[in-house]
C-alpha cells in the first residue's frame, strides 16, 4: 500500500444530543444514501432503518447516487467522528488503498481530517424507554423544521445582462467551476457535475477558462510505475470531451500542475537513482535526474496531443504537497537533503521545473498557455523569475503582503482576501520584475468568496471588486485566475468584475440602492478580524452547522473543515476580547446595510446578504457561547445557544431558496441542511443540560 491513512487517535466528540451512536448515524446517513446502504453497515434491515428514521422525524430526502458521487467530503467529514474505517469504506463503497489516495489527492483532505478518531463499531440494536422518550423530543423538533424548496446540486444561477465591446483589456479570464470536482474531474462523464447551464452562465460573463487539477500520473503513462497511471486513456477521453463541450462556449480548459509529486518512500524500493528530498514518509522525484525530467515533458506533450483543445497549464512549485527538491527545502531551518539538488539552488530547480511544462507544451502548439504561480517563492522570487523560460507568464497572488491594523492589532494579508483589497506590494514588485524582461503577467484573486466567508458563494461587497479589478488594470494584468477552489459561483460578483474584461461593456440597468447598501458590507467586512488562523481555524465557514458542546472536546480546529469549539486557535493573532469585538462590530455594520437592502432588488442579493451574516453572527454566538460555558455563566451559555437555532432556522431557509449556499467544490457541502437541523437538536439538548445549572435550578 503505497498511500496511508490518518492514524487512530483520542475517543471521537461526544454526540449527546442523540440518545444512541447508531441513531446519530442514522440520522446523518439518511440525508446521503439509501436506507438499504444504512442497514448494511449497522447489520440490520432497511425496514429497521426506515423506522428509526420516521421516529427521529427525519423527512424523505430521496438521495438516490448524487451525495456518494458528488458529496463524499461531506459524508466522509459527517462520518469521521462515527463509523470506524471498516465501516466508512463500507459506506463509500472503496477499499483502505484507494481511500488513503483519495485522502491524499483531494485537496490535501487527510491534512484537513487530521487523526481519525477511534470509533467503536457501530451497530443497530434495539432502544430503551428512556431512549425512545428521549428520541420523541428530537421528532417534534424535527417536525417544526422547513426543508422544502430547492434539492441539494440543484444549482440556478441568476446571471446579469452583460455585452462586451472593443478591445480585450484581460486575456485569459479563467475560474474554478462552482460545481466542478477535484480528485475525480476525469473519472466521471463531466456532464453529470458541469451542466450546460453553468456553462452558459460563464459565457455570458466573460468568463473564457475553466481550470482543474491534473495528475500527470493519472492521466498520461506513467514509466516508474505503470500500475499507477491504470486508465489513464480512459480520462484523456473524458477530458477531451470536456475541451469539446467547453469549445462550443468559448471556453477552455486549464490544468493545475502540482508536480512531480512526491511518493511514498517505498515507492523508491527498486529506483533509489529518483529519490530527492525525504520529508517525513515521502520523497521527492527528483528534477536533477533526467528521466524526471523527460517524463514531465513528455507527460504534458501526451496531454497535449490527446487533448487538442487544452488551453493550457498552471504550475505551483511550492505548495503543501511536496513536489520537486525544493518545494519544502531550501531555508536555513528545511536544508534540501537531496544528494543532487543539494548544490544547487532553488531558483535553477523550480525555473527548470517550469521549463519542462513549457517545452512538452511547445512540441504540439505554440498556443498553448503556461502559467508560473509564485505563490511561496518568497525570498526566492526574484532569482526565479530572472530565470523563468520566455514564454511563462507569471502568475502573482494579488492579496499578498497588504499591511493592515484591525481592532489595534497589525499585521499582514498573506493569502484569501476580500474584506482587504489588493493588489499588495509583493504582486506589484514581482509583476514589475516580469515586466522587465519581457513576460506576461496575470493575478490570482478571489472575486466571489474566500475563507472568510467560504459558504457562502458570492459575499456581496462589487465595490471592493471594483476596486480591485480596476487597480489590475492600472498595473497592466493581462491574464486572470479569478478564484482557487471557492469562488467559481456565476452571478453579480462575477459580471461586476467582467465590466473591466474589455475597453467598453454595457450592462442592465444598475440598482444605486443595492450598490450603496453594499458600500456599507464593504465598510463591515473591514472589521473582520483578518489572519490566516482565523481563515483556517475560525468558525466562520461552518457557521450555524457547528455543534456547541457541554464540555471542552480538546480537541485542534483543523485546516477549513473542523471548527470545534477551540477558541484559542481560532482567534490567530487576536486577544480573546478583541476578536469578539470585532466579531461584534462586523455583525453591527452588517446589520446597517441589511436594513439598507432595497425590496426591490434581484433576490439573490438578498439570500447572499443574509447568508453571510448569518455565518458572522453564529460565528459571534459561538465566541461567546464558549467564553460563557468556560466561566460557568450558565444563563448567558443558554442565551447563546437559543440565537444560535434563530440564526440556524434561517440558513435553513436560506438554503431552501438557493442550494448553492453551504457549498464549496474543495469540501462539497461545508454543511447540509440535515447538519442544520442537527444544530437546532444539539442547541436544544445544551439549553436543556445548562438550564438545570442555573441558580434558579
Amino acid at each position: 500500500m503505497l498511500f496511508t491513512l490518518p492514524p487512530i487517535d483520542k475517543e471521537p466528540i461526544p454526540l449527546s444530543h442523540f440518545p444512541t451512536r447508531h441513531q446519530a448515524f442514522i440520522f446523518r446517513a439518511s440525508e446521503y444514501v439509501p436506507a438499504e446502504k444504512i442497514a448494511s453497515v449497522l447489520r440490520t434491515t432497511a425496514e429497521n432503518v426506515q423506522r428509526a428514521a420516521e421516529d427521529m422525524g427525519i423527512p424523505h430526502f430521496n438521495p438516490e447516487n448524487k451525495w456518494l458521487k458528488r458529496g463524499y467530503i461531506t459524508i466522509i467529514r459527517r462520518m469521521w467522528h462515527i463509523l470506524p474505517y471498516e465501516q466508512l469504506f463500507e459506506l463509500l463503497d472503496t477499499d483502505k488503498e484507494a481511500f488513503a489516495r483519495l485522502l491524499r489527492e483531494e485537496d490535501f483532505l487527510d491534512v484537513k481530517l487530521e487523526k481519525k478518531p477511534r470509533c467503536k463499531p457501530v451497530l443497530w440494536r434495539e432502544l430503551s424507554d428512556k431512549e425512545r422518550e428521549q428520541t420523541k423530543k428530537i421528532k417534534q423538533i424535527m417536525r417544526e423544521l422547513d426543508f422544502s424548496g430547492r434539492a441539494p446540486f440543484e444549482f440556478k444561477y441568476s446571471v446579469p445582462s452583460i455585452k462586451f465591446k472593443g478591445k480585450e483589456r484581460f486575456s485569459t479570464r479563467m475560474i474554478y467551476a462552482f460545481s466542478g470536482m477535484y480528485q475525480h474531474a476525469f473519472d466521471i462523464d463531466s456532464e453529470e457535475y458541469l451542466p450546460d447551464e453553468q456553462l452558459k452562465a460563464y459565457q455570458s460573463l466573460g468568463i473564457n477558462g475553466i481550470w482543474t487539477q491534473g495528475i500527470l500520473s493519472q492521466i498520461s503513462h506513467f514509466p516508474f510505475d505503470p500500475a499507477l497511471s491504470a486508465g489513464y486513456e480512459k480520462r484523456l477521453e473524458r477530458m477531451r470531451a470536456l475541451t469539446e463541450r467547453l469549445d462550443k462556449f468559448g471556453i477552455r480548459l486549464y490544468l493545475y500542475l502540482n508536480e512531480p509529486r512526491g511518493m511514498p518512500i517505498g515507492f523508491f524500493d527498486g529506483k533509489p537513482e529518483l529519490m530527492g528530498h525525504v520529508r517525513g514518509d515521502f520523497a521527492s522525484l527528483c528534477t536533477s535526474v533526467d528521466a524526471v525530467k523527460d517524463y514531465l515533458r513528455d507527460a504534458v506533450e501526451e496531454v497535449c496531443r490527446a487533448v487538442p483543445k487544452l488551453g493550457g497549464f498552471f504550475g505551483i512549485t511550492r505548495s503543501e504537497n511536496l513536489t520537486n527538491c525544493f518545494s519544502h527545502s531550501g531555508t536555513p531551518d528545511a536544508p534540501c537533503n537531496c544528494p543532487r539538488c543539494k548544490d544547487r539552488s532553488a531558483a535553477e530547480v523550480i525555473s527548470e521545473v517550469l521549463g519542462c511544462f513549457l517545452e512538452g507544451a511547445r512540441r504540439v502548439s505554440e498556443d498553448i498557455r503556461v502559467f508560473a504561480w509564485s505563490w511561496r517563492w518568497d525570498e526566492e522570487s526574484e532569482a526565479i523569475i530572472n530565470r523563468l523560460p520566455r514564454g511563462i507568464i507569471l502568475l502573482s497572488q494579488s492579496e499578498l503582503d497588504i499591511p493592515f491594523e484591525i481592532g489595534g492589532v497589525r499585521g499582514n494579508v498573506l493569502d484569501y482576501s476580500m474584506s482587504i483589497i489588493g493588489p499588495g506590494t509583493l504582486a506589484r514588485r514581482e509583476w514589475k520584475l516580469a515586466r522587465e524582461r519581457g513576460l506576461e503577467i496575470g493575478a490570482k484573486v478571489q472575486i466571489n468568496t474566500t475563507w472568510e466567508a467560504s459558504t457562502v458563494p458570492a459575499i456581496p461587497v462589487s465595490p471592493s471588486i471594483d476596486e480591485h479589478i480596476r487597480g489590475l488594470h492600472g498595473e497592466g494584468v493581462r491574464h486572470l485566475l479569478l478564484s482557487w477552489t471557492l469562488g467559481g459561483y456565476p452571478g453579480r460578483n462575477i459580471a461586476t468584475a467582467a465590466k473591466h474584461f474589455y475597453e467598453n461593456a454595457v450592462t442592465e440597468a444598475s440598482n444605486p440602492a443595492l450598490y450603496e447598501a453594499e458600500k456599507q458590507f464593504v465598510r463591515a467586512f473591514r472589521e473582520f478580524p483578518f489572519h490566516l488562523d482565523v481563515l483556517y481555524n475560525g468558525p466562520q465557514n461552518a457557521g450555524p452547522s457547528s455543534l456547541l458542546f457541554e464540555k471542552p472536546t480538546g480537541y485542534t480546529a483543523s485546516m477549513t473543515c473542523f471548527a470545534y469549539d477551540d477558541l484559542e486557535s481560532w482567534r490567530g493573532i487576536y486577544p480573546i476580547d478583541v476578536f469578539e469585538a470585532q466579531f461584534a462590530r462586523l455583525c453591527e455594520e452588517w446589520e446597517i446595510g441589511l436594513k439598507m437592502l432595497p425590496t426591490d432588488c434581484d433576490r439573490e442579493a438578498q439570500v447572499m446578504a443574509r447568508a453571510t451574516y448569518c455565518l458572522f453572527k453564529s460565528s459571534l454566538n459561538q465566541i461567546r457561547f464558549i467564553r460563557a460555558r468556560n466561566d460557568n455563566r450558565f444563563e448567558a451559555a443558554i442565551a447563546e445557544a437559543k440565537n444560535e437555532i434563530g440564526i440556524a432556522k434561517e440558513m435553513l431557509s436560506l438554503m431552501n431558496e438557493n442550494s448553492a449556499i453551504g457549498y464549496e467544490a474543495a469540501n462539497h457541502y461545508y454543511f447540509s441542511k440535515g447538519q442544520l437541523a442537527e444544530k437546532i437538536i444539539n442547541c436544544h439538548t445544551i439549553i436543556g443540560v445548562f438550564d438545570k445549572m442555573t441558580p434558579n435550578n
